[in-house]
């Protein structure tokens, strides 16, 4: 067993409250490190690393250090401000944030370091400590330590001493914390805004960035316990996998060494002893025999963990989500102020539309909780919610409102966060279902009311009542169930469960501010001990024995426990396990038990159930290959080796692969040919021929070089892969035409002639006050004309009656175009670059790269040689076009990892082959590349792992006609019948489509400028977009899981993911009247229809808003509809000026009319080999086989009425296409759009700032 130097000096540790100074990794300027300058809030410069670190997804070659007990990664943060509060918004790593100033006294230092000491010294740590890491071994590490610094402002009295140091092996990175042992002197500073805002307790954890991944340490922002608390067993220190997290959060250390016990900081095991710190500072801790429990002195309130003193007001901030009657409630602001003298909470939710703002004055208790967090005790014995649970909490409540024989239901679930840094509360709320219909304008008012609060077992309350509200003073019923669950004090024998607390609420106050759009509620709230005798004393003898008994008024109601149902006098056990309600792992089977179930790790995974990890097979000290077996050799020693099929040496192992001197696997115009490099033989294209040596194309660009002029040279150009003419030295020209340099003969009179010294010729510059080319220059004025460059301003030039260009301070330029300052006063090259006089112009300086190096000259990366070019990749990997670096590059296949030229079999994914059972009954194991995976059989749907039959669903058609949408056959017949599926008198739909992967019906509304979507069969209507102008196309793409659409008004092509989120805008310009639209997924296309009657045209571009082209534009009148047939590549159209249906290869290529006699179409779909159509002429929908010209029509179905517009066909499947981001979002943090060359393009939203939009690093341990 491996012991990390942490847990070695554990064993001679005794009372301690930090990590020793003998165990700090060396620091100091005699360790070589550098030294951030004395001061107060500084960073560094930015510091380029070796190793890069792995934070979250991504990977970083440059970090900051900033004095504030922090690093930072893509900007410096130096400032330290009093409301920075965990998380930020911003990529950090935060030691102890906090207000360092080093003025007076300390030292910030700073390397990163390949020692090999101290790497073994962090790879034992890391192995001692995580699970499946025991191969870890860090290439560098990074060490920042503050040492004796002082606060703000400038204090010396009390120091304190800290260290951060990150282990890195280029893939993955391991963060360790350390807090000096009785170094730690000071939690906060001054304070730099004012008296009424001190600075924050200091803070320590991990933000992504993105404010919803975020990771703080136990009581970080309250106290410094965790200064002396620990995850490995050694007070002070700390250690997390802070890197290749595969989309979740930082993972704390999670192994112990010998037999030390992992310290649980929430554990409530022990005595105070040791407890004690848990407690509020204005709590007391209290031992009993099975632990300690934390009280708050009197007068203050609260669960002992969080106490707070009578009469202080409190707020709390939140937000609020949900869909209520088909309207999406997204990130609506909801703020609580509770004047806690007299019980009163006052609670507004902002940005609620109209159309909800009446009815949402009925749940007033949204907000009526915290009336109940901070009511006033009527009775010494009398708790409030605060008492309970310290502010923390989950709330889940059912709301049934009752009008004559019809009920409405609608659910509200709540999380309580607590107290933050700035001691304000947050919480959210989400709100689904339905209210009852009140018309706009009523007066809305909510009875007074009592409710009965039970303690029906630690960490749970629940409570039941029958309230009333009224519209316009008519009484109507509804019912509220709610139930609450805490964490709660195990060891306290006196607890007062089965005691119910009756919660008085008055003086109610409910309204909706239309013109605000602002609703509030108001209540006074009193809680007091429950009075004559308990409904629920008798009732064991009607409720189930698995059941709660909840008091309501003078009566009762059985509910049945967690992990049962019924109607409480009978409860049933959940079966958790068949209906999918369990927390197993994908590699665990769950059993079902009486009220819960149990998760078991399956054979060859370890772990507790919910978490499951692949065990390795230990051969001797190593570890064998997934594909490979322990053996034992002659001299009876354990040692690894590959299975049949696969090669190497046990510890990695690769599947066999016959070069082609043994397998004629080359091309028709190719060799195969001995790589002394690879060693080993490839296939290589002949002379005149390119490609992979599999697939070679003729070299045709090298033909344009015949035309080359005798004064030039066919050269090949390696930046666009092609052979083009270019003119020798001392001539100019386009390669094809070439003339001589005549020195300074040709400049223009106001021109300068300039010598490059680089190459010995002549450039001529136009003076200041005029442009051109040099050869021919003219004057301007700035003031008639606006020229200027951005970074210039307009001056008078002296001695003319002119004004002219000046470039500003820090660039340079004949004030029309200017550019910042050369290298040789910014003194900004890289590493790997020189700063050397600008060949196209010899006044100002550039960085270049050196030799074999490529990049900008101020960051310079080792340049690789394409794999197109030269294709050494590993056998399982792929060369492939990446769109980051623009050339090809080498990528590990699936189920591989590496580098791409060295690829290994990842040891945590297994496929079908080797596992039937991952496969649901309802599917088959294919094999695909080089790994196999579960597909669902023919009349199922998911992802093979999960298949759910499709009964007649698909292979039908909707439309939409007027405000209807409706369903239809694809054939009349006596014996089908369509359905409406959506009538709305206010939308007029226009596009519709499906996803045929969720089962969304997706569809246009030009009355109100919105993109709506439902369930196939019309309900759950739903808001997706608003703010459009004229939405009349819209496109999905399934695998991608985005929404594209055309808006004639805005003369815009968006997209949008498919919930509405993210949207951003590819197509602007020169759009006239767009259309229909259609996407082609698998080949990242898109096209469209433009019937701008002065030049209608059908275009095409790539889905990442790129490479757009025309690809029809003669004869066309007014195009309509479109479709297009993914697996033929046949688009097709319908247009209503020339009366034809017409189609075409989607390259343009082989138009063909399919029928020239229809009316007037408007949408076109495809299905089974046949056109289908809208025509407003017919009112009819018409339909043409695409192959043998039979025509036909089909019936509406009864009830529409007006003009026919969308059409789109339902399949039973989607197409089984893919691409580059149908896996984890293609690594992208927003949107993912797919290529014409078959990669990805990350997208901004528009709303979002660019600098928050980089790309994330694809998941590769899914």
């Amino acid at each position: 067993m491996a012991f990390s130097p942490l847990c070695v000096f554990l064993c001679v540790l005794h009372l301690v409250h930090g990590v020793p100074l003998k165990l700090f990794y060396p620091y100091g300027q005699k360790a070589g490190d550098e030294v951030l300058p004395v001061g107060d809030d500084l960073s560094s410069d930015e510091f380029s690393l070796n190793t890069p670190i792995a934070f979250y997804e991504n990977y970083y070659r440059t970090v900051y250090v900033n004095v504030n007990g922090h690093l930072s990664f893509e900007t410096d943060l130096p400032d330290y401000r009093a409301t920075l509060v965990l998380p930020i918004g911003f990529k950090i790593i935060a030691v102890y944030l906090s207000d360092v100033d080093t003025r007076s006294a300390g030292s910030v230092f700073y390397r990163e370091t390949n020692e090999v000491a101290l790497l073994q010294r962090a790879a034992l740590d890391v192995q001692a400590h995580f699970t499946g890491q025991e191969a870890f071994e860090p290439k560098s590490l990074f060490i920042v330590t503050w040492h004796k610094v002082g606060a703000y402002k400038q204090t010396s009295d009390k120091l304190n001493s800290f260290q951060v140091v990150i282990a890195s092996d280029g893939r993955d990175s391991f963060a360790i914390f350390q807090y000096l042992d009785n170094g730690m002197e000071w939690l906060t500073g001054e304070g730099k805004t004012s008296p009424s805002l001190p600075d924050v307790p200091a803070q320590a954890g991990f933000d992504s960035g993105e404010r919803q991944r975020f990771v703080k340490l136990p009581n970080s922002g309250t106290t410094t316990s965790y200064v002396n608390d620990t995850n490995v067993n050694i007070p002070g220190a700390w250690m997390f996998h802070i890197g290749n997290t595969g989309g979740s959060n930082i993972a704390s250390a999670d192994l112990n060494t010998g037999e030390v016990v992992f310290f649980n900081v929430d554990s409530e095991e022990g005595s105070c002893l040791e407890g004690a710190r848990r407690c509020h500072i204005n709590a007391k801790c209290v031992d009993f025999d099975s632990g300690f429990c934390c009280e708050c002195l009197p007068p203050y309130y609260g669960n002992g963990l969080q106490c707070l003193e009578p009469g202080i007001p409190q707020r709390l901030n939140g937000k609020v989500y949900g869909v209520v009657n088909g309207f999406r409630l997204q990130d609506l602001d909801q703020h609580t102020y509770v004047v806690t003298s007299d019980g009163r909470a006052y609670t507004a939710i902002s940005r609620v539309p109209p159309e909800l703002g009446v009815g949402l004055q009925t749940l007033n208790t949204i907000g009526g909780i915290i009336g109940w967090l901070f009511a006033i005790p009527s009775h010494p014995r009398a708790k409030n919610g605060y008492a309970y649970t310290g502010g923390e909490f989950n709330r889940t409540v059912t709301v049934t409102f009752y009008d004559q024989n019809t009920t409405t239901t609608l659910s509200i679930r709540q999380q309580f966060f607590g107290h933050d840094a700035l001691n304000n509360m947050r919480m959210e709320s989400r709100v689904d279902g339905s209210l009852p219909r009140i018309p706009v304008g009523s007066k809305v008012t909510v009875d007074d009311y009592k409710e009965n609060f039970k303690h029906v077992s630690l960490g749970l309350i629940k409570s039941y009542s029958t309230r009333t509200y009224r519209v316009n003073d008519i009484a109507y019923r509804y019912t509220w169930d709610q139930i609450i669950s805490f964490k709660e004090c195990q060891n306290d024998p006196q607890t007062d469960v089965g005691n119910t607390m009756q919660l008085a609420i008055t003086r109610s106050f409910v309204v909706y501010n239309t013109q605000d759009q602002v609703v509030r509620y108001a209540g006074s709230n009193r809680v007091g001990i429950l009075v004559g005798e308990d409904p629920c004393r008798n009732a064991a003898q009607d409720c189930d024995v698995n059941a709660d008994c909840i008091p309501s008024g003078e009566t009762f109601r059985c509910k049945c426990r967690v992990g049962y149902d019924g109607d409480g006098v009978s409860c049933q056990d959940v079966d958790e396990c068949s209906f999918g309600l369990n927390t197993c792992d994908e590699n665990a089977r769950c059993f079902n038990v009486p009220g819960s179930f149990q998760c078991q790790c399956a054979p060859g995974y370890s772990g507790d159930g919910r978490i499951c990890i692949r065990e390795r097979i230990q051969c001797g000290d190593n570890y064998c290959d997934l594909n490979a077996k322990c053996v034992f050799n002659s001299n009876q020693q354990p040692l690894c080796e590959c299975n049949t099929g696969f090669a190497g040496n046990g510890l990695e192992c690769y599947p066999v692969e016959f070069g082609c001197n043994e397998v004629d696997t080359c091309g028709e115009n190719a060799d195969c040919i001995y790589d002394h490099d690879l060693k080993k033989y490839r296939c290589e294209c002949i002379e005149d021929f390119s490609g992979d040596g599999i697939t070679c194309q003729p070299t045709t660009d090298r033909i344009d070089c015949r035309n080359c002029d005798s004064n030039a040279e066919c050269e090949y150009d390696v930046e666009r892969f092609a052979f083009r003419c270019q003119c020798k030295a001392g001539y100019t020209g386009s390669g094809y035409t070439c003339s001589a340099l005549d020195g300074c003969a040709a400049c223009d009179p106001d021109a300068e002639c300039v010598q490059d010294p680089s190459t010995s010729s002549h450039r001529c510059y136009c003076r200041r006050g005029f442009y051109g080319d040099g050869i021919r220059c003219q004057r301007y004025d700035c003031e008639r004309q606006q020229v200027c460059d951005a970074n210039a301003r307009c001056i008078q030039e002296e001695n003319t009656e002119f004004k002219i260009c000046e470039c500003n301070s820090g660039y340079r330029g004949d004030g029309r175009r200017c550019v910042a300052e050369g290298c040789n006063i910014l003194n900004d090259c890289d590493a790997n670059a020189q700063c050397l006089a600008d060949p196209r112009d010899n006044r100002r300086y550039m960085c270049r790269c050196n030799t074999g190096y490529e990049g900008d000259g101020r960051v310079c990366i080792q340049r690789i040689v394409p794999c197109n070019q030269i294709n050494n990749c590993a056998p399982t990997a792929e060369c492939i076009y990446n769109p980051d670096s623009l050339s090809y590059r080498c990528r590990c296949g699936p189920g591989y990892e590496g580098d791409g030229y060295q690829c290994r079999r990842r040891t945590d994914v297994k496929d079908c082959s080797s596992d039937a059972t991952m496969c649901d009954p309802n599917a088959s194991c294919q094999f695909v590349y080089d790994h196999s995976i579960c597909v669902c059989n023919t009349n199922f749907r998911g992802d093979g792992s999960s298949c759910i039959p499709i009964v007649g669903e698909g292979n039908y058609l909707i439309y939409a006609q007027g405000y209807k949408l409706m369903k239809s056959p694809h054939e009349s017949s006596a014996d089908t019948y369509g359905q409406q599926l959506i009538s709305d008198p206010s939308q007029l739909a226009i596009a519709v489509e499906t996803d045929c992967k969720s089962g969304y019906l997706y569809w246009t509304d030009v009355y109100r400028g919105q993109i709506r979507r439902s369930n196939l069969d019309g309900s759950n209507d739903e808001v997706l977009l608003t703010d459009l102008s004229s939405p009349e196309g819209i496109a999905i793409d399934f695998v991608s899981r985005n929404l594209y659409f055309t808006d004639s008004g805005l003369d815009i092509i968006g997209v949008t993911k498919l919930d509405g989120s993210e949207r951003t805008s590819l197509f602007k310009d020169n759009l006239e009247n767009p259309r229909a639209i259609a996407v082609d997924p698998s080949r990242g296309q898109l096209y469209w229809t433009d019937w701008d009657r002065n030049g209608p045209k059908i275009e095409r571009g790539s889905m990442d808003g790129s490479q757009r082209k025309v690809i029809v534009r003669e004869d066309l009148g007014l195009p309509n509809g479109l479709t297009l047939d993914i697996g033929t590549q046949q688009l097709c159209w319908a247009d209503a000026g020339t009366h034809r249906i017409e189609c075409v290869r989607s390259d343009g290529v082989g138009r063909r009319i399919i029928n020239e006699q229809v009316a007037y179409p408007f949408d076109m779909t495809f299905f089974n080999g046949v056109l289908y159509w809208t025509d407003w002429e017919t009112k009819r929908i018409e339909s043409i086989n695409r192959d043998n010209g039979e025509v036909g029509t089909i019936d509406l179905v009864p009830g529409g009425n007006g003009k026919l517009y969308g059409i789109t066909a339902v399949h039973n499947q989607c197409p089984r296409v893919t691409n580059a981001c149908s896996l984890n979002n293609g690594g992208c943090r927003f949107l993912c759009l797919p290529t014409s060359n078959g990669g990805r393009k990350c997208v901004c939203p528009d709303d979002v700032d660019p600098r928050r939009c980089n790309e994330i690093v694809s998941n590769r341990r899914s």
